[in-house]
């Protein structure tokens, strides 16, 4: 996932947030630094949706894909959920 569209993510990720049918993803709020003029975590996209998930497996697996320099999406704070969106 080094390949990602960043560009695309900042411009349709409110639309898409706020088109959503489900009210928890409709609410969330965009973090990172590709919403965010002085974000000062290491987030680069992802949605703050309250929400408490362990994350200790996935990020596990995830650190094999940051050696690799095949990451993009920034770090994983808690509460929140990375934000991917394909054109």
């Amino acid at each position: 996932i080094k390949d990602v569209e960043l560009d695309f993510i900042r411009e349709h990720a409110k639309g898409i947030l706020a088109s959503s049918p489900i009210s928890y993803l409709k609410a969330a709020q965009l973090r990172g630094s590709l919403f965010q003029d002085s974000c000062d975590s290491d987030a680069i996209s992802s949605v703050f949706t309250k929400f408490y998930v362990d994350h200790t497996e996935p990020l596990a697996v995830l650190e094999q894909y940051k050696k690799k320099g095949q990451w993009c999406l920034g770090e994983l704070l808690d509460r929140h959920e990375f934000l991917a969106i394909f054109p």
